[in-house]
């Protein structure tokens, strides 16, 4: 008699449980609405402001979070890395981000130009997305990305012995890719926008940013 009100119990306390973890499951998927709307209201708040023309003069990271922006210089493309694990519409690749010398200044900003294929995120292959000489271009400014605190979050690793720097990065980490690269970096990084008047096939595919 015991082990069938044992077994009774049982069963009540797995469902309680099983009902628990889907209740958490969708107040998770609503936090995760709420954040992705919030984004997206961001966004458009930034779009809707004047563009800022960055000229590689100090700036405040927080301020220019999520602000339209403007910028004209020369790409580095020797500097260029990647950011992996990126896929677009199924297809496995990688988004390309290059520093931009900014013009009359000494101080670049890096440049998240867009999606690449897979078979084109290598340093040799890549170099089909190089661009020389003067370029300006629009897009939205961020703050740098750093590691989540949580278990699962994957890390950078560090440069090994003779090894510069990294080619291949999970985020847009800006202190870190600074210790790379010989000449300094606005506290921003920039996703390029979309060229409506842009034919080129050279050209990675650059963001929406409307999720």
């Amino acid at each position: 008699m015991s082990q069938i009100i044992t077994k009774h119990i049982f069963r009540h306390l797995l469902v309680l449980v099983v009902f628990i973890i889907l209740i958490n499951l969708g107040l998770w998927q609503l936090r995760r609405l709420e954040q992705r709307r919030a984004l997206n209201q961001a966004i458009l708040d930034g779009l809707n402001q004047p563009s800022i023309t960055l000229t590689g003069q100090p700036l405040e990271p927080d301020e220019m979070h999520l602000r339209r922006v403007s910028v004209t210089g020369t790409f580095d493309n020797e500097e260029s890395i990647i950011l992996r694990g990126r896929s677009l519409n199924g297809q496995p690749g990688a988004e390309l981000v290059v520093p931009l010398r900014i013009q009359d200044s000494d101080t670049a900003v890096l440049v998240n130009r867009g999606w690449i294929p897979l078979a084109f995120s290598d340093p040799e292959a890549r170099r089909a997305y190089d661009l020389d000489g003067s370029v300006a271009l629009e897009g939205i400014a961020y703050r740098t990305q750093t590691r989540p605190d949580t278990i699962i979050a994957p890390t950078d690793p560090t440069p090994g012995p003779g090894q510069d720097g990294l080619d291949v990065w999970f985020r847009v980490d800006i202190d870190r890719i600074q210790q790379q690269v010989d000449y300094p970096l606005l506290p921003v990084f920039v996703a390029q926008s979309p060229d409506p008047g842009s034919t080129s096939r050279k050209r990675p595919v650059a963001f929406r940013h409307i999720l």
